[in-house]
């Protein structure tokens, strides 16, 4: 990493002085040119390939993840006991769980901005999700408590609830891949044709 961070230095910031460049979003741009064009098609003295090609030599090894692994990975966990009637409360909500959990504690998993699909495990088994009984909030607003009490709830107004930042991020991020996906790949069209030319 030192070694990247000193051939940066060496390398991209005096071209990046040298051009004046003014904003973060032009340094971030230049940036990108430079590591793509310059750092990532060099080839490295140990190794005598450039990065990219150490890269799609590993990339039939890499594991993509989904997002539903992902969502998985930062699901929130919490543990609940039941009431005698089989319910439980989160945050300003309750759910009804299988008769025979009633009194039972149980394990409750969940996506914190969803509170519509709640899982139900007991003994590392898992049973029905709770099923919404009184629903007042869709998203978990007491992250510091383990305790089906609302003692401390936080009013959210709706407005930011809809324009979070991650939000408008994931947005960001999710149109681009849209943009990738419909691009059209000429090298593969080029090789269609010339194989029907063979024919």
């Amino acid at each position: 990493m030192e070694k990247f961070n000193s051939y940066v230095d060496r390398s991209f910031e005096p071209e990046a002085k040298k051009l004046g460049i003014k904003t973060i979003e032009e340094l971030n741009e230049y940036f990108e040119y430079w590591l793509s064009e310059n750092y990532n098609n060099k080839p490295r003295t140990e190794t005598k390939i450039t990065p990219n090609e150490a890269h799609a030599k590993e990339s039939i090894s890499i594991r993509k993840i989904t997002p539903e692994e992902i969502k998985r990975v930062f699901i929130y966990k919490l543990n609940l006991k039941a009431d005698k009637t089989a319910l439980i409360k989160i945050n300003k909500n309750l759910y009804r769980v299988e008769n025979f959990l009633a009194k039972k504690k149980i394990e409750l998993k969940f996506d914190k901005n969803d509170l519509s699909k709640i899982e139900v495990f007991y003994q590392g088994q898992q049973y029905k999700d709770a099923e919404p009984f009184d629903i007042t909030s869709n998203v978990w607003d007491n992250c510091n408590s383990n305790s089906n009490l609302d003692t401390s709830t936080i009013n959210i107004p709706e407005k930011e609830l809809t324009t979070s930042y991650l939000n408008l991020l994931k947005d960001k991020y999710n149109k681009k891949l849209k943009d990738k996906a419909n691009r059209i790949n000429y090298s593969n069209l080029y090789s269609k044709e010339a194989g029907n030319n063979d024919v």
